[in-house]
């Protein structure tokens, strides 16, 4: 499995623009199963702001597309609403990490 994490990061006064936003973009842009599927959405206010970590489960091959289309709408977010920040990370899990050093992932009995 490889995931997106996705952290973004607004001020307090921004949240109903960005909130209506999120509406928009749910319309603009349906979930696409062939790309993945979202695994997790979680809001906090901290002191700098409003933070927001998505977490997506990318399907295999599908990395650069789904980066790709992720990007697009963090980046209108960001154009649109000034003072949006947001980071974009690929991770893998521990059975793919372990794959890549030609091992098996220990059995979670």
């Amino acid at each position: 499995m490889v995931l997106l994490v996705a952290t973004v990061i607004f001020p307090h006064s921004k949240s109903s623009k960005v909130a209506k936003k999120g509406i928009e973009m749910i319309k603009k842009y349906p979930d696409d199963p062939s790309l993945g599927k979202d695994l997790a959405l979680g809001v906090k206010s901290t002191i700098d702001g409003m933070k927001v970590i998505f977490i997506g489960d990318i399907e295999k091959g599908k990395v650069e597309e789904y980066m790709a289309n992720v990007a697009k709408q963090y980046q209108e977010y960001a154009l649109e609403i000034e003072g949006v920040k947001y980071q974009l990370e690929i991770f893998l899990d521990m059975a793919e990490a372990y794959k890549i050093l030609g091992m098996e992932p220990p059995s979670e009995e």
